[in-house]
């Protein structure tokens, strides 16, 4: 179709190959991808989903009453972090066999370490991603699970004046001032 042959060959009119159109080897494991593209796509659309929820809340006045939205906005908290590594999944296993498409293979781009140096290197890397991963999930479910501090009532502020603007008729009924003589 148009547009898969405009993104593919720069052209409207140009050939869009299917997957049997590759040798066997060349081709990535279809399922994984097919999936995660899924997971991903689907947990975007559940995020604009609870957006639009919580727009039209809003706009019926209703955003701070509504337990269920409430309920469902603190759901969809992890749901980016989903969707970007469903989205890098996605990304990384469909170049697959491929580090560089027809240029050089996964197999001849791995790196020549030992397997001792690469789980040190793996094992620094977990651990530094879960305390940083973890002290920033703690932060933020503590900042989920605190209520918001009251203010007082608007009833209890008086009259609202913007700083150093006065009111149209304020001064109207203000004397006019005269220069002295």
């Amino acid at each position: 179709p148009w547009l898969g042959s405009l993104i593919l060959t720069h052209s409207l009119d140009g050939e869009v190959k299917g997957l049997k159109a590759f040798p066997k080897e060349d081709r990535p494991k279809s399922a994984l991808i097919f999936w995660t593209f899924r997971i991903m796509v689907a947990t975007g659309v559940a995020m604009m989903a609870v957006g639009l929820w919580a727009g039209v809340a809003r706009w019926r006045g209703s955003l701070y009453a509504a337990p269920w939205l409430h309920r469902a906005a603190v759901a969809m908290g992890p749901s980016g972090f989903l969707a970007v590594l469903c989205g890098w999944i996605t990304t990384e296993a469909g170049r697959q066999p491929w580090t560089v498409h027809g240029l050089l293979r996964t197999a001849d781009s791995a790196s020549p370490l030992d397997a001792p140096a690469v789980g040190a290197s793996l094992l620094a890397f977990i651990v530094v991603y879960f305390a940083v991963f973890g002290a920033g999930t703690f932060y933020v479910l503590r900042l989920m699970g605190k209520r918001p501090e009251s203010g007082p009532d608007i009833d209890d502020l008086g009259p609202t004046r913007s700083a150093g603007i006065t009111p149209w008729p304020a001064l109207k009924r203000r004397p006019r001032a005269t220069p002295a003589e």
